[in-house]
């Protein structure tokens, strides 16, 4: 994805969540990752019903496309946030990637300016969000120590 001066357009990205799940996710990632995540967009949900949710993320992918397209990270499939993200993404080149997680905001600053379209970033960010996910028996960890 190029422009005109053959500079690298970067894939916008906007967070969705219930509550402020998605700017405090960002809050976090942000110490982290420098200022590669600066332009990112951030709709929190808020509590109880949305109805200011789809103008709200209509807006926040039109600001965020720059002709790269948009990666949309969302908290809960099949949630609200998700299920608006879907239907208010049409007219963009668009990807929705769910469970977001730190992992998954590491992988997307590394990515965003590399080329990719949206479709292979969320997919880089779900196997990095999914990779993430361990399930460790502190009991185990404490006999192969001791081992």
């Amino acid at each position: 994805m190029t422009t005109r001066g053959g500079q690298l357009r970067r894939v916008g990205v906007v967070m969705v969540g219930h509550g402020r799940c998605a700017s405090a996710l960002l809050s976090a990632a942000r110490p982290i990752v420098g200022d590669a995540l600066d332009d990112v967009t951030c709709v929190d949900a808020g509590e109880g019903q949305t109805p200011d949710l789809a103008p709200r993320l209509c807006e926040a992918l039109t600001q965020a496309d720059s002709g790269a397209g948009v990666v949309i990270v969302v908290d809960l499939l099949g949630a609200s946030p998700c299920n608006c993200a879907l239907k208010e993404g049409f007219g963009h080149q668009f990807a929705v990637v769910s469970g977001m997680n730190l992992a998954m905001m590491l992988k997307l600053a590394a990515l965003r300016g590399q080329g990719c379209r949206p479709a292979e970033i969320a997919a880089a960010c779900a196997d990095a969000g999914q990779r993430s996910i361990v399930i460790r028996d502190g009991k185990q960890d404490h006999e192969q120590k001791a081992d």
